[in-house]
């Protein structure tokens, strides 16, 4: 995709609309109601765990973390606990290593690993719209307008709906 890549909804709002283009009014809107509670996969993973309970509280404040953006999240944590083990190693070992049978350098399995598993989430959260930026490219379809604001003061229009 060439171009800028969209401003999630929520962060054009949230500053103000500064461009003035016009906010979009049929983007999805999944439910905000989430449990923020650490996935149980996380409970003998301190990196991934000390992930997720930093980022899903201030995702969720800032209205990024619905439900749709779960796995995402998981996903995101999951990466990032496994890039730190990585750097940990990677710091102690070096991201170059010695063959044992020629001696000649080699680059350590661990970038390797790190750098196709971020590529791998990254095209997956955006494939499957889990990311709020992504989401901005999904079009729901509007209702129509009398019947929107119909049913927004009263509730289910008892007008037959035309076929």
């Amino acid at each position: 995709m060439k171009g800028r890549k969209p401003v999630p909804t929520v962060l054009r709002i949230a500053r103000g609309n500064p461009s003035q283009h016009k906010i979009r009014d049929d983007e999805p809107a999944p439910s905000s109601v989430i449990d923020l509670s650490a996935p149980a996969r996380f409970t003998d993973d301190a990196d991934a765990r000390a992930a997720w309970d930093e980022l899903a509280p201030m995702l969720h404040r800032l209205g990024l973390f619905t439900e749709a953006e779960r796995h995402a999240l998981i996903l995101y944590c999951a990466t990032f606990a496994r890039w730190q083990q990585a750097d940990r190693h990677l710091r102690e070992h070096g991201s170059v290593l010695t063959s044992r049978r020629n001696k000649y350098p080699i680059v350590s399995p661990y970038v390797a690993i790190a750098n196709q598993t971020l590529a791998q989430c990254h095209k997956l959260m955006i494939e499957f719209g889990l990311t709020p930026v992504s989401r901005t490219r999904v079009h729901v379809g509007k209702k129509d307008a009398p019947d929107a604001k119909w049913e927004r003061f009263f509730g289910p229009s008892p007008r037959p709906k035309p076929a």
